[in-house]
């Protein structure tokens, strides 16, 4: 069906519904603003919708949880594409307060229904999987959620695992796997989700990898006789939130980390060195060159050869693939035990590391805009432009990783907020500071 666009944040409520013990209430006539957000680093979808009330419904529903939002929006009212059609539980009202002796104001916050029904289960039972088929059976057995309606993207984690859920909630128990979840690689770098498709359990590796979903560039708007469609990729504003942070990279272990790690089996310690090459190989990224820092310090010696920089003490199991007794008495445990050398200190520097490069991009509404898809910025060059030089920041420009979304539906129009990051950038690669910076310093 053909998408008709006259202006590129136009947006048309199919329906918008709240489903109440009284029956169903059509709210698309007093709303004022609907934010929905999802991100990478949440299990499930929130929001909220404003209130402008003069007929008392606070009073005559007395809002307890048991009310639910029916949404469908489209960007066209004859079109089935860029459409966001879900429903949600009602978990609170907030912030209400009179406009005037007539009216009120009041926000909704509303959530993912799976959230409200994992908050009343616990899971204390073992399993004898991957990780994957666990996420996979949580949600099934506990969440009511069959594995052909996730609607998103589930990667298959290495190895299978002999674990026992610690009395977790559902969602708590699936962010638990997650976590220890390492692929094909032993990169720990899986991700729990919902996006606007649905539930997700996939890898960085994958994520970044995709074709891009657009272009996005900075163009003049409303121009006459300009084409709403093209004007879908522009974006409004660009914040960068986080670029390079020196402190950051070596207190969370992005350049050079330690893993010391204990037996209490064979009584065994051993220390293990991680280092920014090791974390960065073991996936793949979605522009050219690494975003390392390698700054020599007052000895000379490299930052990412400095692995005191973060230290992870924890217990481990690679010792006991050398002890016969265990090899006769309690084989699976050589196969079936998570390797803690593997994701403790990785995943907090392949997380560091993709959140050291983020910029927050306001666009057109747009609902393909989610958590878990790319886009190429192309980010314009804010200083002075040489004569038939390229109006691009090379520093900024590059593929990202939506990693949060934010809709935000006015009176009359839709505007899609989203926070964008990645591990690597086609800035070309600097192997190392030069030591004459550092001697600068020192001899000043």
């Amino acid at each position: 069906m053909t998408l008709e666009v006259k202006r590129s944040t136009q947006f048309h409520i199919n329906e918008l519904v709240l489903v109440t013990k009284g029956g169903n209430i059509d709210i698309s006539s007093i709303f004022e603003e609907i934010n929905i957000f999802d991100s990478l680093l949440t299990p499930v979808m929130t929001g909220n919708i404003l209130i402008r009330d003069a007929n008392g419904l606070s009073d005559k529903l007395i809002f307890d949880g048991s009310e639910s939002l029916l949404l469908d929006i489209a960007k066209d009212k004859k079109s089935d594409i860029a459409v966001f059609k879900k429903s949600f539980r009602i978990y609170k009202q907030s912030d209400r307060k009179n406009e005037n002796q007539n009216s009120e104001l009041f926000l909704l916050n509303f959530v993912s229904d799976e959230l409200m029904y994992s908050d009343q289960q616990k899971i204390n039972q073992s399993y004898d999987l991957t990780y994957t088929e666990i996420v996979q059976k949580i949600l099934l057995d506990y969440l009511k959620i069959p594995n052909n309606n996730g609607g998103g993207v589930f990667d298959v984690s290495y190895g299978i695992r002999k674990i026992a859920i610690p009395n977790l909630r559902p969602f708590e128990a699936i962010e638990w796997c997650a976590k220890r979840a390492v692929d094909v690689k032993q990169a720990p770098n899986f991700m729990f989700y919902q996006n606007l498709l649905g539930y997700n359990f996939a890898t960085l590796s994958n994520l970044l990898t995709k074709p891009d979903l657009l272009d996005i560039r900075f163009e003049p708007k409303n121009q006459p006789k300009s084409n709403p469609m093209s004007e879908i990729s522009s974006a409004r504003s660009l914040e960068i939130i986080a670029q390079t942070d020196g402190i950051d990279k070596a207190r969370s272990g992005v350049n050079a980390a330690k893993f010391v790690g204990f037996d209490p089996t064979t009584g065994t310690v051993s220390k293990k060195n991680v280092s920014f090459g090791d974390v960065f190989s073991s996936m793949k990224h979605a522009n050219e060159n690494p975003t390392m820092s390698a700054v020599p310090n007052r000895d000379g010696k490299d930052s990412t050869e400095m692995f005191d920089s973060k230290q992870t003490v924890s217990f481990f199991s690679a010792a006991k693939q050398f002890s016969s007794y265990i090899k006769e008495k309690a084989p699976t445990t050589l196969t079936k035990e998570d390797n803690t050398e593997s994701y403790l200190l990785q995943r907090k520097a392949i997380l560091a590391n993709l959140m050291g490069r983020r910029i927050k991009l306001t666009m057109p509404g747009n609902f393909n805009l989610t958590s878990g898809f790319n886009v190429n910025v192309i980010a314009p060059n804010f200083g002075k432009k040489e004569k038939g030089g390229e109006n691009s920041d090379e520093t900024v420009s590059g593929k990202y990783l939506i990693i949060a979304t934010r809709h935000m539906i006015g009176y009359d129009k839709h505007e899609t907020v989203i926070e964008v990051a990645s591990t690597s950038t086609n800035v070309p690669f600097i192997p190392q500071a030069s030591v004459n910076q550092v001697k600068e310093i020192l001899n000043y």
